[in-house]
């Protein structure tokens, strides 16, 4: 009978993610889960409607956000230029909370316009909207690209549809910049 020696067989204790999926593509896919999630809500509006969801969330989202951003942001700039205490915050919100917060607040503006002016607002938009279709329009506006099949027709609509594709791209750009530094590494004096 041959007996065979027991060998110690390596067991992985940590696990690695393979090397294709990266954080930013984490993110990126946390972010396409709260649109999804976002645009798949039931039920119409009628513009008293719009107009309480559109009200409401901007309060709420002023509430959570302004706040918390605000104040976290006065304690990272006792310690940091205020710039970088500004770029530090939007770098801890991560891309699922900014972009959420953003196309929310977008949505939010684009009720209440359509509550105050239901019929001159927008076109493209069914008698009884759902709030998944101002959702989209804010998305895809925030691109640079709005969509075809609603269309802002009142200039307040389509103030509002500029200044968020001017919002969006800065907002992209400060995102952008929390992650890499441009000023490049600190000169060296003489006395150091």
């Amino acid at each position: 009978m041959v007996f065979m020696a027991w060998r110690r067989i390596p067991v992985a204790t940590t696990y690695e993610r393979p090397k294709f999926v990266t954080v930013g593509l984490l993110r990126l896919l946390g972010l396409c889960v709260v649109i999804v999630a976002i645009g798949m809500l039931p039920g119409h509006l009628s513009p008293y409607e719009a107009g309480w969801v559109g009200w409401s969330g901007l309060g709420v989202l002023a509430a959570v956000l302004v706040v918390p951003v605000l104040v976290g942001v006065r304690r990272l700039a006792a310690r940091l230029p205020l710039a970088d205490a500004i770029l530090l915050a939007i770098r801890h919100a991560g891309l699922v909370g900014l972009g959420a917060a953003f196309f929310l607040l977008w949505t939010f503006v684009y009720l209440t316009l359509w509550w105050r002016h239901p019929a001159e607002a927008f076109g493209g938009l069914e008698h009884a909207p759902r709030f998944a279709d101002f959702f989209y329009y804010s998305v895809t506006t925030a691109f640079i690209s709005p969509p075809g099949d609603i269309v802002a027709h009142s200039r307040g609509a389509r103030s509002a549809t500029m200044i968020e594709m001017l919002t969006g791209l800065a907002l992209l750009a400060a995102y952008v910049g929390a992650f890499v530094d441009w000023r490049g590494p600190p000169e060296k004096k003489p006395d150091d």
